[in-house]
């Protein structure tokens, strides 16, 4: 008799792992804005982190997003829609990278060209062309000339904004959006915050739409409410190294696939 006791404990326990693991899939799907978080597209055996995603794996990505119904947006057509000048699709989804490493000019841009993907770059301006594993500005250059890539700002240093001072984050925010303009001729709109939420405090968003910029992305999770009236930050879902197409659909349709 204990014996069965024990096996009915053991399947419970089971049971919790399994619907905790999974926990975001017993949540009914969401409708509204997807933005996806990148960072590195290139083979593991280059760079190890969380965020290092495999082409392929990546183009396995692309290729789910396109058959569920998804439509590849870029941030100025968000711009529009907020304004009242555009309207979205019915399943829209934003890609987003931060840093603007090398591989997002040699892996990325063919996948994106593929599948007639666009993309916003957060560029931090101090590493680019001058530190290994980041692009060149002719890199960049020539991403946009792809017409399926725009850049934003992810400040000067990647810096943790709330430990700054108030002139300081103006410096982060103002010169790396003056660079970027200079750069690539074109406005800067975007911005992502480095460090995600906890690299910022109450102090920093409003001085991010003063310097000029109309979209800003954070690291929170979810899906996006639609209409967008700029309220808040822009919520992002991000994929990991490792993980499952079943991750990534439960990403896609609830806003985060764990805890």
């Amino acid at each position: 008799m204990n014996w069965i006791c024990g096996l009915c404990t053991l399947g419970v326990l089971i049971l919790i792992g399994c619907i905790g693991y999974r926990w975001q899939f017993w949540r009914l799907p969401r409708k509204g804005l997807l933005i996806l978080m990148y960072h590195h597209i290139c083979p593991t055996t280059d760079v190890t982190d969380a965020f290092t995603i495999q082409p392929n794996v990546f183009e396995q990505h692309l290729s789910l997003l396109q058959k569920k119904g998804f439509s590849f947006i870029g941030a100025e057509d968000l711009i529009q829609s907020r304004l009242g000048k555009k309207a979205l699709p019915n399943k829209p989804v934003l890609l987003t990278f931060d840093d603007g490493y090398t591989d997002n000019a040699t892996q990325l841009l063919p996948l994106l060209q593929k599948y007639q993907a666009k993309a916003v770059i957060f560029l931090v301006t101090d590493f680019i062309g001058t530190k290994k594993g980041y692009m060149t500005w002719q890199q960049a250059k020539e991403l946009q000339q792809s017409g399926l890539v725009t850049f934003g700002s992810h400040t000067c240093s990647h810096a943790r904004l709330r430990q700054l001072t108030n002139e300081q984050i103006e410096q982060e925010l103002q010169n790396s959006k003056q660079k970027i303009e200079q750069q690539l001729g074109t406005a800067c709109k975007c911005f992502c915050y480095p460090f995600g939420s906890g690299g910022f405090d109450k102090r920093v968003r409003p001085l991010v739409l003063k310097a000029g910029y109309e979209l800003d992305f954070s690291t929170k999770q979810g899906i996006n409410p639609l209409p967008w009236t700029g309220k808040k930050t822009l919520l992002r879902t991000f994929p990991r190294g490792g993980e499952s197409l079943v991750d990534f659909y439960v990403q896609i349709t609830r806003g985060k696939s764990r805890f």
